[in-house]
């Protein structure tokens, strides 16, 4: 019997509020908790495990054949605060769900199977999708505020780069998750394959005027660094809809100086935030905003690039087998692009990569109302599952 819905309850015993929303920070004592309960799931399991200073909790079932490579599977243990029961731990439980199938049935696969449950992926002081970083060795040593961060959590720069381990061994990366958006749900589609994930492309933008009284300062004479940044805000999102109807962009945090109610605002400054699987799309929006700025003449505008994380795409065959997968459990699946971050980024830099998708009921995640149906949940796991089996069959 499916007992994914019972392993995702269980990690959901760690930062639940009484709200019923979870908040499971990286490195705080929830995550940590969350730790130990996956890693006692593991040992009830037989899997061989570990705990890296990146808080990373690591699980090895040995395979029948020493010379095949690991299968890994996984995702995030962390949560925004306030956040869902499935974003992430959902990842995680159905890699369990796999391994408890595989011990039940008292099958050994030839390749070793490794699950990750991976910390700090959501955005927090050391940067997001860490604990994936740290293993794979994208960790900028040099990263503004890194080192004083990790003091605060109680370690040092050089004892997360020594996290890095060799992929070699390693046949693939496999990752299980809610869809954190609407689109499945809106077509009633049972499974997403996804196909890649979107870059990450984040400006800092301000806006430069001049601060002046609010009663006698004339309109006509005003350099109004609010006004000016609302018309940069309202006309970069309609030029967003006409460039690509995939492409997202997100004005979302703005800063107001003098910040006063009776002064004429002298500067503003907004982060804008565009994502899409390719990088001409983000280019030519920021092209647009650049070419917009030079027709509002009443203040100047500053651009500066502040995160440029470039899209990955998923291995094909990977995606075939996924798709064939989905088939073989009666699953209506769609080929779609992931607009969230994950710990496959990182991991894709090391290996072929996979991620399959399942709903997400009205599109709601990093809220207490995220909610997939359990059968969604079930089925997912189901099709990793299977495409554990497929590529166990290969070499």
């Amino acid at each position: 019997m499916d007992q994914v819905n019972e392993i995702l309850a269980a990690i959901g015993q760690a930062g639940k509020n009484p709200d019923g929303s979870y908040t499971r920070i990286s490195f705080s004592p929830s995550y940590f908790q969350a730790v130990e309960i996956v890693r006692n799931k593991m040992e009830e399991l037989g899997m061989q495990v570990n705990q890296d200073v990146a808080g990373n909790i690591h699980g090895v079932l040995p395979g029948s054949d020493p010379k095949a490579k690991s299968i890994i599977m996984g995702s995030h243990l962390d949560t925004v605060p306030s956040g869902g029961l499935y974003d992430g731990a959902y990842g995680v439980a159905g890699a369990l769900e796999v391994v408890r199938r595989l011990k039940e049935s008292g099958v050994q696969l030839r390749h070793p199977i490794e699950i990750y449950g991976f910390n700090a992926e959501e955005s927090n002081p050391v940067g997001g999708t860490f604990g994936s970083r740290a293993i794979t060795g994208l960790v900028d040593p040099h990263q503004p505020g890194l080192e004083e961060a990790l003091q605060s959590y109680g370690r040092t720069v050089q004892e997360i780069m020594d996290c890095q381990r060799d992929f070699n061994d390693a046949k693939c990366y496999l990752e299980l998750h809610i869809e954190q958006g609407d689109h499945l749900d809106d077509i009633g589609v049972q499974i997403g394959v996804v196909r890649g994930i979107v870059g990450i492309v984040r400006y800092k933008i301000t806006a430069i005027g001049h601060s002046n009284h609010a009663g006698t300062t004339q309109m006509k004479n005003r350099r109004d660094a609010m006004v000016a940044m609302a018309r940069l805000i309202a006309q970069a999102d309609q030029r967003c809809r006409e460039i690509d109807d995939t492409l997202v962009l997100t004005v979302g945090t703005i800063q107001c100086w003098p910040d006063s109610e009776n002064v004429i605002p002298g500067k503003v400054e907004c982060s804008f935030e565009m994502r899409h699987m390719d990088a001409e799309k983000t280019d030519a929006m920021i092209q647009a905003i650049e070419e917009i700025t030079k027709t509002i003449d009443t203040v100047t505008f500053q651009i500066e690039k502040q995160i440029d994380k470039g899209s990955v795409r998923c291995d094909k065959h990977i995606m075939q087998l996924i798709d064939q997968a989905a088939e073989e459990v009666g699953a209506s699946r769609e080929v779609m692009p992931s607009g969230a971050g994950h710990d496959a980024n990182p991991m894709a830099h090391r290996l072929p990569m996979g991620m399959i998708f399942v709903p997400s009921k009205d599109g709601l995640s990093h809220c207490g109302e995220e909610w997939t149906a359990p059968e969604d949940l079930t089925r997912g796991a189901d099709v990793l599952y299977r495409t554990v089996q497929k590529l166990d069959q290969e070499d």
